[in-house]
């Protein structure tokens, strides 16, 4: 359980405000890493790309629909400056390595602030989110086996 104590409602809602916006920023570097990619990767890691963009935006959309669920509207708040540099599909791989796992540490750290309170709907909600990104952090390490 959380050193931080039991989460309350306030904060659990400027958390999940705070994923939505995180998995709206993942989908559009997942979009800006798959339109720069140079080389023959453009084929194959594109393609992954795209689908994970696409499955990253349905998570928003349950982010969002969550906050929905809990009475109140999401808000999203952006800040969000890609590079206009070419990557070989490892590199873009690597990169979206990384905000997987930031999305899953953030998933994470939202079930441990949720165990054992009264909300077993969101604990579940986080529980499943940590199970989705967990999965999508081993195919990303999959691929980037050698």
């Amino acid at each position: 359980m959380s050193t931080q104590g039991p989460i309350t409602r306030e904060e659990a809602l400027g958390r999940l405000n705070e994923l939505y916006a995180e998995e709206i920023e993942a989908g559009l570097r997942y979009l800006h890493l798959a339109v720069t990619l140079k080389g023959l990767d453009r084929l194959m890691v594109r393609k992954i790309l795209l689908e994970n963009m696409e499955e990253t935006l349905e998570h928003a959309q349950l982010v969002a629909e969550k906050i929905v669920q809990i009475g109140e509207s999401p808000t999203l708040k952006i800040q969000l400056n890609l590079p206009a540099e070419r990557a070989t599909g490892k590199e873009a791989l690597r990169t979206a390595l990384v905000f997987e796992r930031a999305a899953l540490d953030a998933y994470r750290e939202l079930l441990d602030r949720l165990e054992g309170t009264d909300d077993v709907v969101l604990e579940e909600f986080a529980r499943a989110q940590v199970a989705l990104e967990s999965q999508h952090v081993s195919e990303l390490e999959l691929l980037l086996e050698d």
